[in-house]
């Protein structure tokens, strides 16, 4: 299990970085995602847009490095979530949108379809499962500890 939980916090926070990226260099772009779902006004998309990047960096990085996995791995699937909602709301009202997840909307991949809902759902499914058994192993919170202090069934 402990070599599966790894694999998901990998995983996950490879591709909340990855996503994270171009969020940073294109904060308007980003916002603009953002106000196509037409779920916040434009003062809070912007905000969002400001804000939102730093957290999927911080998270991520912190899952691939494994400090503070369980608060890493809550935000991660509290933002899949979301992520999820949104998504399902633009495919059910029939928002032609792309879903500014990993680029910009001149990269656009067109309308957000069935796949995007399929997708969103196994990472939310990953990041669950980080979140409720990951034990900290391979984790930098676990190498940096004294030896006396680990213990092979005790989480860090």
């Amino acid at each position: 299990m402990k070599y599966l939980t790894l694999a998901g916090r990998l995983l996950i926070g490879g591709l909340f970085v990855y996503a994270s990226i171009y969020k940073l260099f294109d904060p308007s772009d980003f916002a603009g995602a953002i106000r196509n779902y037409q779920l916040l006004p434009p003062a809070l998309s912007n905000l969002a847009s400001m804000s939102l990047p730093w957290i999927e960096i911080t998270a991520g990085a912190f899952l691939i490095l494994g400090i503070q996995t369980r608060p890493s791995a809550l935000i991660t699937t509290a933002m899949m979530a979301v992520f999820l909602a949104a998504i399902i709301y633009a495919f059910s009202t029939g928002l032609d949108i792309d879903c500014g997840c990993f680029g910009t909307s001149s990269s656009s991949s067109g309308r957000i379809e069935t796949y995007h809902i399929v997708r969103d759902s196994a990472l939310l499914l990953v990041s669950l499962s980080v979140l409720i058994f990951d034990q900290g192993y391979f984790s930098l919170t676990r190498l940096l500890q004294p030896a006396g202090n680990r213990s092979a069934d005790q989480p860090s």
